[in-house]
C-alpha cells in the first residue's frame, strides 16, 4: 500500500511531487539528494518531510539515510504552492518523432521545486502536443539556453547516458566579473558547500566529486569578461562553482561571488530595486549557446545553437562589450569544439 502523508490539519492542502533519480544521484543519501533537486528548502524542512513519512519510493516511506541507486521514481508530499506566474514562452529550437531541443527562458526551472510547482519545463513538455517529453538534462533556473529532451523510455535513455559517458558537448557563454585574460582549464572537484549557509550551494572540496572545465575569453576589461565555457563534467552549478574559485564569479549570481546574505534575502523579498543596486541584473548571466550530441534513433550528429538573449546583450553593454552577432557567435563556438 502507497502511504499517504500522515493526517492532521491542513493534510488536505498537501500535492505529490514526483522526482525520477538521475544517475548523478547514484550513491547521494536521500535527504541530500532532494535538498538539491528541490531547491530553497532548508535541510531542517527536508529531514521534517522524511520524519512524517512524505517521502516514498514505490509503496516504500523512504528514510533520508537511505543510499539512492540513480534510478528511482520518488513521491514527494508538499504543500501546494502559492499561485504561479504565467507560463513564458519556451521556443522549440527541433522537433521530431523522438526528441525536442527548447531554448530555455532564463526564469525557468526545468523541474518542480519547493516554490515552482507547475510553471516548470517539466510541466510544458507534458503538455506539448504528441508528448510527453522528458529533459536529458538540466540547466539552472536563472541559466537560459538550449535542453534537448526525449520520448520516455529507450529514447530518454539514451540521451542521458551520452551525457553521462561525456560524449555530447555543451558550450556556454557567460558574462563574469574581473578581468579573465588567458584561457585555463580548472580541474577542482565538487562536493557541497557544507559551511554555507546555503543548502544547495556547491564548493570546491579534497573529497568531493570530479569536476573539470576549461574557460576562454572573449573581450575583457577592467571590470568583466565575456567568456566561453566548456564543462568535461556534468556537477551541480559546475560552471558558477569553478567560476567563484578562481575568483571570477558569474554577473548577477546570487549565490556565488556574493555574500550569502543576499540570496537569503532574495528568497525572502523577491527581487527589489536594494538588490539590483548590489546584483546589476535579475539573473545570473550564463547561457547554454551550443549542443552536439548523436540522436538518439538514427545515430546522426546534430549541431544546435541558439543565440544570447535580449537581457544578456544587454548586460554586456553594460560593461562595454559588444556581443558577437549570432553567426559570429557560432563560428566561435565549433572553433572550440574542433580544438577541444
Amino acid at each position: 500500500m502507497t502511504p499517504s502523508p500522515e493526517s492532521g490539519p491542513g493534510d488536505h492542502l498537501l500535492v505529490p511531487l514526483t522526482i525520477q533519480v538521475d544517475p548523478g544521484g547514484r550513491g547521494l543519501r536521500a535527504d541530500l539528494y532532494l535538498a538539491g533537486r528541490l531547491g530553497r528548502i532548508s535541510r531542517s524542512r527536508i529531514q521534517a518531510m522524511f520524519r512524517r513519512g512524505h517521502v516514498c519510493c514505490g509503496d516504500q516511506v523512504l528514510r533520508a539515510s537511505r543510499r539512492l541507486h540513480g534510478d528511482e521514481l520518488l513521491t514527494v508530499y508538499r504543500p501546494a504552492p502559492p499561485q504561479e506566474r504565467p507560463m513564458p514562452e519556451v521556443p522549440i529550437v527541433f522537433r521530431d518523432e523522438a526528441i525536442v531541443v527548447v531554448d530555455k527562458p532564463g526564469d525557468l526551472t526545468v523541474h518542480p521545486t519547493a516554490n515552482a510547482f507547475s510553471r516548470t519545463l517539466t510541466a510544458f513538455l507534458q503538455e506539448l502536443a504528441g508528448g510527453p517529453f522528458h529533459p536529458a538534462h538540466r540547466l539552472d533556473r536563472e541559466t537560459s539556453g538550449l535542453v534537448i529532451c526525449g520520448r520516455p523510455g529507450p529514447v530518454s535513455a539514451a540521451l542521458k547516458a551520452q551525457f553521462s559517458e561525456r560524449s555530447s558537448r555543451k558550450i556556454y557563454v557567460a558574462l563574469v566579473l574581473g578581468s579573465f585574460e588567458a584561457a585555463r582549464e580548472i580541474v577542482q572537484p565538487l562536493d557541497f558547500a557544507r559551511d554555507s549557509p546555503i543548502h544547495i550551494k556547491m564548493g570546491v572540496t579534497c573529497d568531493g566529486a570530479a569536476a573539470s572545465s576549461s574557460f576562454s575569453p572573449l573581450q575583457f576589461n577592467d571590470l568583466a569578461s565575456l567568456i566561453i565555457c566548456i564543462p568535461h563534467t556534468g556537477r551541480q552549478h559546475q560552471l558558477r562553482a569553478h567560476l567563484e574559485w578562481c575568483g571570477h564569479p558569474v554577473c548577477g549570481d546570487k549565490i556565488y561571488g556574493v555574500p550569502p546574505e543576499w540570496f537569503l534575502e532574495f528568497i525572502e523579498t523577491g527581487w527589489t530595486p536594494e538588490l539590483g543596486q548590489r546584483l546589476l541584473f535579475p539573473r545570473h548571466m550564463l547561457h547554454a549557446a551550443y549542443l552536439r550530441i548523436a540522436h538518439p534513433v538514427s545515430g546522426e550528429t546534430l549541431e544546435f545553437f541558439t543565440d544570447v538573449p535580449a537581457d544578456f546583450r544587454s548586460a554586456c553593454s553594460h560593461f562595454g562589450f559588444e556581443c558577437p552577432p549570432a553567426e559570429a557567435l557560432l563560428e566561435l563556438l565549433r572553433t572550440h569544439v574542433a580544438s577541444s
